[in-house]
C-alpha cells in the first residue's frame, strides 16, 4: 500500500493525500519517494488542471519521522553521525522529493492543512501555491526544539509571506500558531470549520482548474525571478511569457469568449491539448 493515495476528482483536480496516519504522516517510510512520483505524475498528465494535498487521520504532516531515524541508529542501518557530504547528499534528496517538488509543480497546488504541519511538514505547506486550514488546523516551525536550523523551504517561505523578523520569531521560539494566527499572519488564505475543509478547498480548487493553467505556470516563475530581478528585468521574463502565451491557445479562447459576451472555458478536449509553455 502506498504511503500516498492519489483521488481523481471531477474538474481536473487530483487529490494527494498523505498516507501515514499512525506517525502523523511524518516523513518516513516510503512517503517521500511515493509523493514525488505522484507529483510528477500530476504534473504530467494533461487531464490535471490543480493538485491538492491533504492529510490522512488528524495531521497534515508532523515532519520528519525522528522515532524512524532513532530506530535505523539502534539498528546500525544509519551512522550516528553521517560526514558532512553525505548529511547535505541526504538534505538535498529528500528537498527533492518534498518541498522541491512541490515548488517545481508548474500547475497550481492546494494544501488543505487538516491538522498539525510541523517542521518539513510545515516547510512543503508553504511550497504549495495556496493554503486552506481547518479550524483544528496547527502550524509549528519545531526546528530550534530539536537543535536545528531549519530545511525544505521554510526559511525562504516564512521571509517572503510574514517578513525577515516574524520568520525569525517563528523559526527561534517554534510558537504553535493556531489557524487563526496563521491566516493574520497571510500563511493561509482562509480557515474553515474541520468537517468543512475538503468540501470548500475542493471548491476553489475547482475553481483553479477552471482558469488558464498554462499562464498560471508562467505566473508562478514570472513571481519566482521576481524575488531576485530588477524591474527591467522582470519587463524582459513579462515579454517572454506573454509572447510564448499567445501562441499556445488560452489567449485566443479568452478573446472568442470575450467578443461573443461569455465566459472562456480554457479545458481543452481530449483531443486537442494546448502545448505547455516554457515558463
Amino acid at each position: 500500500m502506498s504511503d500516498v493515495e492519489v483521488d481523481e476528482r471531477a474538474g481536473g483536480v487530483r487529490v494527494l493525500r498523505l498516507n501515514r496516519p499512525e506517525r502523523l504522516n511524518a516523513i518516513g517510510g516510503t512517503i517521500a519517494a511515493d509523493f514525488a512520483e505522484a507529483l510528477r505524475a500530476a504534473d504530467a498528465d494533461p487531464e490535471v488542471r490543480v493538485i491538492v494535498i491533504i492529510g490522512a487521520g488528524r495531521a497534515f504532516s508532523a515532519g520528519a519521522d525522528l522515532q524512524e531515524s532513532a530506530d535505523r541508529r539502534a539498528d546500525g542501518d544509519e551512522a550516528e553521525a553521517p560526514s558532512h557530504i553525505r548529511g547535505v547528499e541526504q538534505m538535498r534528496r529528500l528537498h527533492a522529493q518534498w518541498s522541491g517538488a512541490v515548488f517545481a509543480m508548474q500547475k497550481p497546488t492546494v494544501a488543505l492543512v487538516n491538522g498539525p504541519a510541523a517542521g518539513a511538514g510545515f516547510g512543503m505547506a508553504l511550497a504549495c501555491d495556496f493554503r486552506i486550514a481547518a479550524e483544528s488546523a496547527i502550524f509549528v516551525s519545531a526546528f530550534a526544539r530539536i537543535g536545528l536550523s531549519g530545511d525544505n523551504g521554510a526559511t525562504w517561505g516564512l521571509a517572503r509571506i510574514v517578513g525577515r523578523a516574524r520568520a525569525l520569531e517563528i523559526l527561534m521560539l517554534s510558537p504553535r500558531l493556531s489557524a487563526r494566527e496563521a491566516l493574520e499572519l497571510g500563511i493561509v488564505r482562509s480557515v474553515v470549520p474541520d468537517d468543512e475543509l475538503e468540501t470548500e478547498g475542493l471548491a476553489f480548487a475547482e475553481r483553479l482548474a477552471a482558469g488558464p493553467v498554462e499562464a498560471f505556470a508562467v505566473m508562478k516563475r514570472n513571481l519566482e525571478f521576481a524575488e531576485t530581478a530588477g524591474y527591467a528585468a522582470t519587463l524582459d521574463r513579462e515579454a517572454e511569457g506573454i509572447s510564448v502565451l499567445r501562441m499556445v491557445g488560452e489567449n485566443a479562447t479568452a478573446i472568442a469568449a470575450f467578443l461573443e459576451k461569455r465566459e472562456p472555458d480554457f479545458r481543452p478536449t481530449r483531443t486537442e491539448r494546448a502545448p505547455r509553455p516554457i515558463a
